[in-house]
């Protein structure tokens, strides 16, 4: 028999076990198994990933034989002598780093290293922002424009929040989405498949691969994996940066902020990735893009891009603005180099002035 302990809910099921299956597990998939607790009048309801872990729970107490493999402690191999890897840079073999424009302006806050900008290939961006600030929205009409310039970009958005009917109401809020490929993550939590279904997505033949939200996914996977926080972290964190290094697809990765604005997420996170995008309401309440990193685009760092939104729910950059601003950067920078070299100019004459003075009593 199941040893009846843990939580109220966790009770319920292993003693389900043992009045229904005989103090027995049953066999076959969780998801069926799902199915028929669910059918079963309870106190309160039971979720598919809280029956996932006690499963987990009563495997790894049990010491029956075919649980043995799945569960078993393998002894840490005994170390082994590092060899370093030194390469020459001009020796490095790199993926096709891949370009995609949006024509909107945009496009050069993700990159300077091409007049129009760009995303790039091999890169991992993460957006945060405010809630309500429009980071989905922002997103997916990147990924709808760019494939409107460029149809052969392969494109993915993965969604893990939204649900079939909440993706419906989107796009007839926003048509444009209507040529974006689209993953429900929401589809495959029942399945307990979320991670492989992760790991296939982040390995196929995808240029752009928008993930919304990160966050999101960890609860996800720790849920239907009964994942640590830290392992889940890192392993789509990691998952993420090799899709970017290996395979070369840009990553773009909503996350979410506290309430106080500020970023919610490892340091690893923050300081593996290519870039930081934040989308931000000023003290008016008027949107904006900035980036606070990017490795691709330094020059248009800590610089505002206003945005609103159409009628037909498209992101509308107000370029006007940013030039504004440009200039105005420009005439500071000017400012500032005058006044040091005024100082400079002021301080070589009063050390020349010093130096030329005679000491009393040695005057000719």
């Amino acid at each position: 028999m199941i040893q009846i302990k843990g939580t109220p809910k966790e009770q319920w099921i292993r003693q389900w076990f043992n009045s229904d299956y005989a103090g027995e597990v049953p066999t076959g998939k969780i998801l069926d198994i799902y199915y028929k607790m669910i059918e079963i009048p309870k106190p309160f309801e039971i979720s598919y990933s809280m029956l996932n872990g006690v499963i987990k729970k009563i495997a790894l107490d049990s010491d029956a034989p075919d649980q043995a493999e799945a569960y078993s402690v393998v002894p840490a191999e005994p170390a082994k002598e590092i060899e370093l890897n030194v390469v020459r840079v001009d020796e490095m073999e790199f993926p096709n780093f891949g370009l995609f424009t949006t024509g909107k302006k945009i496009d050069q806050l993700f990159s300077d290293h091409e007049d129009e900008g760009g995303l790039y290939g091999g890169t991992v961006n993460i957006v945060i922002g405010e809630s309500g600030v429009g980071k989905s929205t922002v997103m997916l009409d990147v990924l709808a424009t760019i494939v409107e310039r460029q149809p052969s970009a392969k494109i993915l958005y993965v969604s893990s929040e939204m649900t079939r009917n909440d993706i419906g109401f989107y796009y007839r809020k926003t048509p444009a989405i209507g040529n974006v490929p689209t993953l429900l993550l929401m589809d495959w939590v029942k399945t307990g498949q979320v991670a492989q279904v992760l790991e296939k997505s982040f390995s196929a033949d995808y240029d752009i691969i928008l993930l919304d939200s990160y966050q999101d996914v960890i609860v996800k996977l720790k849920e239907v994996h009964c994942w640590k926080s830290t392992k889940a972290e890192s392993w789509l964190t990691n998952l993420m940066i090799e899709a970017a290094e290996k395979l070369g697809k840009a990553v773009l990765a909503i996350q979410h902020m506290t309430k106080g604005g500020q970023y919610v997420g490892s340091t690893y996170l923050k300081h593996a990735t290519t870039a930081m995008l934040e989308l931000r309401f000023d003290i008016s309440g008027q949107r904006y893009i900035e980036f606070s990193k990017n490795r691709r685009g330094g020059s248009c760092t800590g610089k505002r891009l206003y945005f609103t939104l159409d009628d037909a729910g498209q992101v509308v950059y107000d370029e006007r603005r940013f030039a504004e601003q440009e200039e105005m950067d420009r005439f500071e920078n000017i400012e500032s180099l005058r006044q040091r070299d005024l100082s400079i100019e002021f301080e070589s004459l009063f050390t020349a002035d010093s130096h030329s003075v005679v000491p009393i009593g040695e005057e000719d």
